[in-house]
């Protein structure tokens, strides 16, 4: 079983300055905003094109908050990503664990952050109204995804080694956040700025997978090259 490392307080200390300025600018960007229209009260149209337009289901005097959900959903987006790029190389190196578990836990602090203003304050805690909104593709799934993110951080933090369970468990949820995060933003969002993040943050995850499985070839090849001598 392999053990986990647990975040230095420099780590800490990063993931933690990065999580106040990306929830903080979101919301300093949110009131800057307030009076531009930048994203839609309508729901977005889904189906065919003769559909007709649905009214807003937002109020031009929730637009601050609307753009706070968007711009929180950004910062989570933002913090997690290092985190999604250093977890094929959390086993191997102390250094990408500790990071990792530390923007892991940072990325969820300010998704919570977002979820908490899309539930409580843009449909009022409604469920009837988040499961028959346009604006949410899967609610169920993002509950859910959410409650296992966070069970999983408690796992880091509180168990000291990590077994094939914690592995798989690990390993599906990670595969669900980046899916999700990254289909939400460069596929679903709403603006050019969501399609870049989005696609920047696949690319970067993208790339750090291929390194980890060109690392592997490279070791496999070193280690039968050592044995056949």
């Amino acid at each position: 079983m392999a053990e986990i490392v647990r975040p230095t307080p420099r780590q800490l200390t990063v993931a933690a300055l990065c999580l106040v300025v990306a929830v903080g600018t979101a919301f300093v960007a949110a009131n800057v905003t307030r009076n531009e229209t930048i994203f839609s009260l309508s729901p977005p149209v889904k189906g065919p094109v003769l559909q007709s337009v649905p009214s807003n289901d937002i109020p031009e005097t929730r637009r601050v908050d609307l753009h706070r959900t968007f711009f929180t959903a950004w910062a989570a987006l933002l913090l997690v990503t290092p985190a999604l790029c250093l977890f094929p190389f959390h086993r191997a190196s102390p250094n990408a664990a500790g990071y990792w578990l530390a923007f892991w836990t940072a990325g969820f602090l300010a998704f919570v952050v977002h979820l908490y203003w899309a539930i409580f304050v843009i449909f009022d805690g409604d469920w009837s109204r988040i499961s028959t909104s346009p604006r949410v593709s899967a609610p169920v799934i993002d509950i859910v995804f959410a409650a296992w993110w966070g069970l999983d951080i408690l796992l880091a933090w509180r168990v000291q080694h990590e077994n094939r369970l914690v592995k798989l468990e690990r390993t599906v949820v990670y595969l669900m956040a980046a899916a999700l995060f990254v289909a939400g933003s460069a596929i679903e969002g709403e603006i050019w700025l969501s399609h870049a993040i989005g696609f920047v943050s696949g690319g970067a995850i993208a790339l750090s997978l291929f390194v980890r499985v060109a690392r592997e070839l490279r070791d496999r090849r070193l280690n039968a090259a050592t044995v056949s001598t």
